[in-house]
């Protein structure tokens, strides 16, 4: 279960800060279909991370 926390607090802290740098990108006209594509995929891998922490806390809750 500490791992899976770890990993969802990464996750979580990933998300934001992609949010940021796309907000930040956006004011300066540097933002891009292919720059797009690429935080969509960081944006899924961080929810991937936050989903295992909930398969982890849904099977610790079966027990």
């Amino acid at each position: 279960m500490k791992n899976a926390t770890i990993i969802a607090i990464i996750s979580l802290s990933a998300i934001i800060l992609i949010d940021l740098i796309q907000l930040a990108s956006s004011f300066f006209d540097f933002y891009s279909m292919n720059l797009f594509r690429v935080f969509g995929v960081l944006n899924l891998l961080g929810y991937i991370g936050i989903l295992q922490f909930f398969v982890t806390l849904y099977n610790k809750q079966k027990e």
